[in-house]
């Protein structure tokens, strides 16, 4: 009779293991599983990549992509304030293309930058205004767009479907993303 006692005991203890085992197990893998789920959807698209797809859904033609080292000859961009940035413009003389997307390092830097691109698209609609019609046209028509961390600049005689291409690449982006999930 005690050896039966043993192996109950010896029984219930194996049973209380595999349980603790089990539920340690489940733990653990919903832990990571969250983990994951979180890194997927705090991942961040370069700009390059962003610029690349609405040149590529807009079937733009001529133009150049400028090198994140080139951008700061353009945009006056203090240190800090942005953390990748990617920019195209035309290599024609008589087209005045021009878009670019920058990722924020920080929402607070927002503003920040707004003020560059605004005194950047100023200062360019200032040099076409008594030179070129065609050119002060587009570039008084510039076009800003925010979704956070992202700032995109369409400087383009299509800047509201360019705008729309960059949203359309964001959303795309972010269905994939949940997709995946």
């Amino acid at each position: 009779m005690n050896e039966q006692k043993k192996k109950n005991n010896n029984v219930l203890i194996t049973v209380i293991i595999v349980s603790a085992i089990l539920i340690v197990a489940a733990i653990l893998f919903v832990t990571i599983s969250l983990a994951n789920n979180q890194k997927n959807s705090e991942k961040k698209y370069t700009a390059a990549f962003i610029t690349a797809e609405v040149v590529k859904k807009q079937n733009y033609d001529n133009l150049s992509e400028i090198t994140s080292a080139n951008i700061s000859k353009y945009y006056d961009i203090p240190d800090g304030v942005v953390a990748d940035s990617s920019m195209y413009i035309s290599t024609r003389s008589d087209n005045f293309n021009e878009i670019a997307c920058f990722r924020l390092s920080s929402q607070d830097r927002q503003e920040q930058l707004m003020k560059v691109i605004s005194d950047y698209i100023s200062e360019k609609t200032a040099t076409y205004q008594n030179v070129n019609e065609k050119a002060y046209s587009i570039v008084s028509a510039a076009k800003t767009d925010v979704i956070y961390p992202y700032v995109f600049v369409a400087i383009t005689s299509d800047n509201e479907t360019a705008v729309s291409a960059f949203e359309n690449v964001i959303s795309d982006s972010t269905k994939e993303k949940n997709k995946n999930k």
